[in-house]
């Protein structure tokens, strides 16, 4: 085990005094060690405040000409789920994840056994990324938590002032309605549990269809359709 947690701990450049942060970090409430609140929602209230802090910080001091909006807009992108599943990505923090069998997909592609471990909901993974913050943040104070979330998100802070934080669902939709063609239409076809992706999306205006998208999620595919539909339309 600790062996296996040093390999998160190389990936994420902290190395924690206490473990058993990390470890509460990492632990859903469906894991059978989840008792007495010895799980990650304590440590993801913290991380996310930790978080906003540091973003906070970054867009006050790099962006002295954006006005308040400005920066609540590129906050709002930076720290939204999306943003956190890229992070979630970096660190491979999936593999890590301790997650009760109801939350867990055992079956990979075309309904073949999987030995790299795949979980239903991707928020998870998301709200893991704040807890693992929180965790540095009580293991290690302000510094620590402040590096980790720089490090982290550096990849994500570059052209950040061109973000929008809405959905692709959301720009389309005002798109559509300011052009009065009405709401963008979406067909869901669903391929069943222990498929991946398991659901596809079709986007539809005024009857043309203009994108399709996957994902584990119903959300996650009318999202993917929307943007690839927005990008059509842009040009």
């Amino acid at each position: 085990m600790s062996e296996h947690l040093g390999r998160l701990e190389s990936r994420i450049g902290y190395l924690f005094s206490d473990k058993n942060l990390l470890l509460r970090a990492l632990r859903h409430r469906s894991s059978n060690q989840s008792g007495d609140g010895n799980h990650m929602e304590r440590l993801e209230f913290l991380g996310d405040a930790v978080l906003g802090l540091v973003i906070s910080e970054y867009l006050h001091h790099h962006f002295p000409d954006k006005q308040e909006g400005d920066l609540s807009r590129m906050r709002a992108a930076l720290v939204r789920k999306e943003s956190l599943l890229v992070v979630a990505g970096f660190w491979g923090l999936v593999s890590y994840l301790d997650v009760g069998d109801s939350e867990r997909l055992e079956k990979g592609r075309g309904g073949k056994a999987s030995s790299i471990m795949r979980i239903k909901s991707p928020s998870i993974s998301a709200n893991a990324v704040e807890a693992v913050i929180g965790a540095v943040f009580q293991d290690g104070g302000w510094p620590a938590a402040h590096k980790l979330v720089r490090e982290a998100w550096q990849p994500l802070l570059i052209g950040v002032d061109a973000l929008d934080a809405r959905d692709a669902k959301s720009r389309l939709q005002e798109f559509t309605q300011s052009k009065g063609w009405g709401l963008p239409e979406y067909t869901l076809t669903d391929r069943g549990a222990g498929h991946s992706p398991r659901f596809g999306a079709i986007c539809r205006v005024n009857s043309d269809m203009l994108g399709e998208g996957h994902g584990d999620r119903k959300k996650i595919a009318e999202i993917k359709a929307a943007e690839q539909a927005w990008q059509h339309l842009k040009k």
